[in-house]
């Protein structure tokens, strides 16, 4: 068996869940006629006046992976998640190449519409998602923050370590967030349990380590991949969050 690049993804287009359905209101957007995105707003009026994009995982589509963020909007702030090309409802097919062309098509439609999304951008990567965000991150460097949960910094470099015995042509030199972490001056919260089975918590180790600062580093002795939300440290987990963001309000 070879290792190839369309390993690295595990897209489905079901509906898994909708915001709306749970009284958040929701704006459905398509960016470029192509990239498929929802707005929620918080239940509450009194949101607060920040916007957060959620980078999501490898595996089905923003419509599963929403509900670990949902904590976000009953915290007040905004939420704009996407999918990545041929996840869900976004057209194309997805490549490592591909996924940051379109967290930078997104992001950047934020930054172009202030009067829509605020002035107080966060970006919220979760495992693949994490990846992306710190591969883009030098090209938005008036991003407030951006928190990292449980990212690996390269797919060559996870299945090498994971599955040694095998030929890997996932792309290495050029797709690692090793090489663009220490460019960007965008304040970081990098969170990893000690139990990933799936991206070893040595990853972030590593990515805060080369990172510019500030930066900081959570580790959650016991969890797993992408439950921190709702495990034991959850109150733990989503008050650092939540006091990451309003400090830099």
């Amino acid at each position: 068996m070879v290792i190839t690049e369309e390993h690295c993804f595990y897209p489905d287009h079901f509906l898994y869940y909708d915001p709306q359905d749970h009284g958040y209101p929701k704006e459905d957007l398509f960016l470029n006629d192509r990239i498929n995105c929802w707005l929620v707003r918080p239940k509450t009026p009194n949101a607060r006046q920040a916007t957060i994009i959620h980078l999501h995982g490898n595996a089905e589509n923003m419509t599963s992976h929403i509900t670990g963020a949902i904590f976000l909007l009953d915290m007040g702030y905004s939420l704009l998640t996407f999918d990545y090309s041929g996840y869900g409802r976004s057209a194309g097919n997805p490549t490592l190449r591909g996924i940051q062309d379109d967290a930078r098509t997104v992001f950047a439609h934020v930054f172009d519409n202030p009067e829509k999304y605020g002035k107080a951008i966060f970006g919220f990567g979760q495992s693949m998602g994490a990846y992306t965000l710190a591969r883009i991150l030098p090209d938005f460097p008036t991003l407030r923050g951006a928190i990292l949960e449980a990212g690996l910094y390269s797919f060559h470099d996870l299945f090498i370590q994971a599955y040694p015995q095998l030929q890997c042509t996932v792309p290495d030199e050029g797709f690692s967030a090793l090489e663009t972490l220490p460019l960007s001056q965008v304040p970081k919260l990098f969170i990893h349990g000690t139990n990933d089975a799936v991206v070893p918590y040595s990853h972030s180790i590593r990515m805060h380590e080369v990172s510019a600062e500030p930066k900081e580093l959570m580790l959650l002795d016991g969890v797993g991949h992408i439950e921190a939300f709702l495990s034991c440290h959850a109150h733990g987990y989503r008050n650092k969050i939540y006091s990451f963001i309003e400090e830099k309000l």
